[in-house]
């Protein structure tokens, strides 16, 4: 009788490859083309952080590891997404697709009973890879919202400098504001 382990490693190559290919789909046709075609890391940073991150997660998830082991495998790919403007449920559905490419990969024997048994709990172990996956989109996307929020102080600062420079902007007193008119007024603080 052969063990859900000895399935799992007998069909992790085409299990790792219909997993990349269904999370390569998400994309356009024509992204997915360069991706497949392209291995350059360089070139093609995208396909190359879905194959080395999907291979090291179900790698890390296959010999037990740890799900944030099998998470950090898959952070660069999250932050891809995060940076490409996908909803967190599209990011993220990248981690669940692995228990799709299993199931199809192991075919009917996933009706043995110790074999469902153990196939249940690996899936649960994916879903805990994809809650950390969650909380690494949302670190992700909190650090670009900071970033152009980060930037747009920084240009309107830079606005107000160059208004100054030339006469034309607020003075940077704190205690003096300009009225609707542009006539600069001089706040009384209490005496």
């Amino acid at each position: 009788m052969t063990t859900f382990g000895e399935l799992l490693e007998k069909s992790k190559d085409a299990i790792v490859k219909r997993w990349l290919k269904m999370a390569l789909q998400s994309y356009s046709k024509e992204a997915v083309v360069a991706f497949a075609r392209e291995k350059d890391p360089f070139a093609n940073p995208v396909g190359h952080a879905l194959r080395i991150g999907t291979e090291g997660a179900f790698e890390s998830l296959r010999t037990g590891m740890e799900s944030e082991e099998a998470a950090n495998h898959l952070e660069e790919v999250i932050k891809i997404r995060a940076v490409q403007e996908f909803s967190p449920s599209q990011a993220v559905d990248v981690v669940f697709e692995l228990k799709d490419a299993i199931r199809a990969e192991l075919g009917n024997a996933v009706a043995d009973a110790k074999i469902a048994t153990e196939l249940t709990e690996f899936e649960r172990r994916i879903d805990r890879v994809a809650l950390v996956g969650f909380d690494i989109f949302v670190r992700c996307r909190e650090q670009l919202y900071e970033l152009r929020v980060n930037e747009a102080k920084r240009r309107v600062s830079w606005v107000i400098k160059k208004m100054n420079e030339r006469g034309e902007g607020p003075e940077s007193d704190p205690d003096e504001s300009t009225t609707s008119n542009g006539t600069n007024v001089r706040r009384e603080g209490p005496q």
